[in-house]
């Protein structure tokens, strides 16, 4: 179905033309009107600006030489009150440099001398509608996407191919805590002072790309700190990429994230892996990964190392007479105590059920590991309050020693474990050495 004549016009280009000879205004009415464009008409500045305000606009056609307000000021008004300016295509009939200079400074496209040429006119015309509609879109494009990067959880930024901030997210500025407005047109470094890990300093490139060579793949930082505005700092991830056009820098684009929630949480799964959650003593797991190192460490020291390994006596009947939720308390006590008789170099671990191992390092001799094991036994022979109850429980514990008794984890754990047992055959509440011949190097409680 054909367009009307009202629906035609209303998507025809819409032509301004400011001067104050009618004749010349009539001339290129019936130009333009016969070329399809709608055209407006005003005799003087004052006018011109008064209808912009009003009608909308795709061209203003302007005079330079004017009573009053000439087509320079004019111009510079029209880039100053319009909030999406026209373009602006100056008629002068003076070709000086300095005139020139002045149409393109108050803000014109382009300027066409007279006497008119009507083609030179009409192509002149419809390169700059081009050109302006291509710009609008494109503006309107880059105004769409950056509406959704303001919604994007990542910090977001781009770069100039000078190295400076031409566009900032909205995470990002809250991140760093600077405005668009302050970071844009910075230098990048200005803004993104990176530290890596373990670095003190906030002094890294992280857009190293302006001074190298290779102007081609990405540059990342894992595990990397950021500095914000107020000097504080988060750890991020942070990767930057250049844009490359035509075989040259163009500029580059930043993408962070702050990690301090998901490093946190890293570290409370780490805990829960390798913690009893009941005692929140380390677990068999963390002891099995701990253990071979402890044994590396001192075969390369050549140092002994001693495992105590302790199985509680009468807590069965805790759980039977009085419930799990007792025995857990009890247990809970249990481990208090071990962690507060042993030195930070030691660890405590639970195994499972009523069963904790002792990884001692800070012991020097065997002698001072059956003291040690001496004062377990003692501190677990004290009563223990649990409400209103007052429980006894006891221990038994098997001592290996490295290298005497194995050189290997898993066998010298095992040791451990069959040395309790040996403990708790010879009456409980006491220690056994794995190895008869250490046995009878020391003093023993058996």
């Amino acid at each position: 179905m054909p367009m009307t004549r009202l629906q035609a016009e209303t998507f025809l280009p819409v032509i301004l033309i400011v001067d104050d000879d009618e004749i010349v205004r009539i001339l290129l009415r019936q130009f333009l009107e016969g070329e399809g464009f709608q055209v407006r008409e005003a005799g003087d500045g004052a006018s011109a600006l008064e209808l912009l305000q009003h009608v909308p606009v795709d061209l203003v056609i302007l005079d330079i030489v004017m009573p009053g307000m000439d087509g320079s000021m004019v111009c510079a008004r029209i880039q100053d009150m319009i909030p999406e300016p026209p373009p602006v295509l100056i008629m002068t009939a003076m070709d000086y440099d300095q005139e020139v200079d002045q149409v393109y400074n108050a803000g014109a496209v382009d300027y066409i001398q007279k006497p008119l040429q009507w083609p030179v006119l009409r192509n002149r015309i419809r390169y700059i509608l081009k050109a302006h509609r291509a710009s609008r879109e494109l503006a309107q494009l880059s105004k769409k996407y950056e509406t959704i990067l303001d919604f994007a959880e990542n910090g977001i930024a781009g770069l100039d191919y000078a190295g400076k901030l031409s566009y900032i997210n909205l995470a990002a500025q809250r991140m760093l805590g600077y405005s668009a407005q302050e970071a844009q047109g910075k230098n990048y470094r200005d803004i993104f002072r990176i530290s890596r890990a373990g670095s003190v300093t906030f002094n890294e490139d992280c857009f190293p790309f302006l001074v190298q060579e290779k102007k081609e793949g990405s540059v990342h930082f894992d595990e990397a700190r950021m500095e914000r505005k107020d000097g504080t700092s988060f750890s991020a991830d942070l990767r930057a990429s250049p844009i490359i056009e035509d075989g040259r820098l163009s500029g580059g684009v930043i993408v962070f994230q702050d990690t301090t929630e998901r490093q946190r949480a890293s570290q409370i799964i780490r805990h829960m892996a390798n913690h009893d959650a009941l005692t929140n003593l380390p677990n068999r797991n963390y002891l099995l990964q701990r253990l071979p190192q402890a044994v590396s460490l001192a075969k390369r020291q050549g140092r002994k190392l001693f495992l105590l390994f302790i199985d509680l006596d009468r807590f069965k009947p805790i759980n039977d007479q009085h419930g799990h939720a007792v025995g857990d308390m009890v247990l809970v006590q249990v481990g208090k105590r071990l962690t507060q008789a042993m030195r930070a170099s030691d660890s405590v671990c639970r195994l499972g059920g009523d069963e904790f191992v002792i990884l001692l390092e800070s012991a020097v001799t065997l002698h001072g590991a059956i003291m040690v094991a001496e004062r377990v036994i003692n501190l677990l022979n004290e009563p223990i309050q649990v409400k209103e109850l007052t429980c006894f429980i006891g221990a038994s514990i098997g001592i290996a020693v490295y290298p005497d008794d194995s050189d290997d984890a898993d066998i010298l754990l095992r040791h451990a474990d069959q040395a309790m047992y040996s403990a708790k055959k010879k009456g409980r509440n006491c220690w056994h050495l794995y190895s008869d011949q250490l046995k009878n190097s020391a003093p023993s409680s058996e």
